[in-house]
């Protein structure tokens, strides 16, 4: 379905990114890993070569532009040029009221939800545009369209990434760059582990007892089954869509990624 494809994916060593990772390999594709820590992308980047594809795994903070421009010159160098960049690094932010939030927290947090993406698409998109095409594709949030108590920072960096697909996808639908979001729902991952983690003191007992109820009920998405819209989204199926923000909904019956 992919073969021949490069993927870039950020925020590959656990949760969405790592099911996504292995999905795109699985899927055919060569995949370009990047992560803050080398250990859990190795891993990644092992399962995938384990699997019969092949795979680059560079530690990195996606948030950095030497990092970025690192990624994208090492995966050009042993992949050739790139077809499709998955834009899921995330971090969760302070879970404060604006007045106890550390400006450190906040900007860290606004410059690896959303920041990053700009870093990730300036560096790859010239190369889209010379290869006459390309898939970009976004982790956004229902935060970013709703009030959400304690994690403003959060909730404005998915705003903005959901204005940010749909400006990139006007100013490159004439380059046959396709752009969208993901909104994946509440996942089954580490970082709603970390959130309830935190426990009522910091979220509060009405919040605290929200994340638990949807833990305890059985509602979190699996990643592999939303890693199957990355793969939908990154392949041909998916030809013609462009500036849409997605869920699991969106995904065709009958896809066999």
């Amino acid at each position: 379905m992919l073969d021949g494809k490069v993927a870039v994916v950020t925020g590959a060593g656990r949760g969405l990114g790592r099911a996504a990772a292995l999905a795109l390999g699985k899927a055919g594709a060569r995949v370009a890993l990047l992560g803050p820590i080398q250990g859990p992308i190795d891993e990644v980047a092992y399962e995938i070569k384990k699997g019969g594809s092949e795979a680059l795994a560079v530690e990195g903070d996606v948030s950095v532009e030497k990092d970025v421009n690192r990624l994208i010159s090492a995966t050009r160098k042993q992949f050739g040029p790139i077809h499709v960049l998955f834009n899921n690094a995330g971090i969760i932010g302070p879970p404060r009221f604006l007045e106890d939030a550390e400006p450190g927290a906040w900007f860290r947090t606004i410059n690896v939800n959303l920041n990053s993406m700009y870093l990730t698409g300036r560096a790859v998109i010239p190369l889209m545009i010379k290869n006459r095409g390309g898939r970009i594709i976004n982790v956004t949030s229902g935060l970013g369209r709703m009030p959400f108590p304690r994690f403003c920072a959060y909730a404005v960096s998915k705003a903005g990434v959901d204005q940010f697909t749909r400006s990139l996808s006007e100013e490159f639908r004439e380059e046959g760059i396709f752009v969208n979001a993901i909104d994946p729902g509440v996942m089954d991952t580490g970082m709603q582990d970390d959130i309830r983690r935190l426990g009522e003191e910091v979220l509060g007992s009405e919040l605290y007892a929200q994340f638990n109820s949807v833990k305890n009920l059985g509602r979190l998405n699996d990643p592999g089954e939303v890693a199957r819209l990355v793969v939908y989204l990154a392949s041909d199926e998916s030809d013609g869509i462009t500036g849409r923000i997605l869920s699991l909904a969106d995904l065709p019956e009958d896809f066999g990624g």
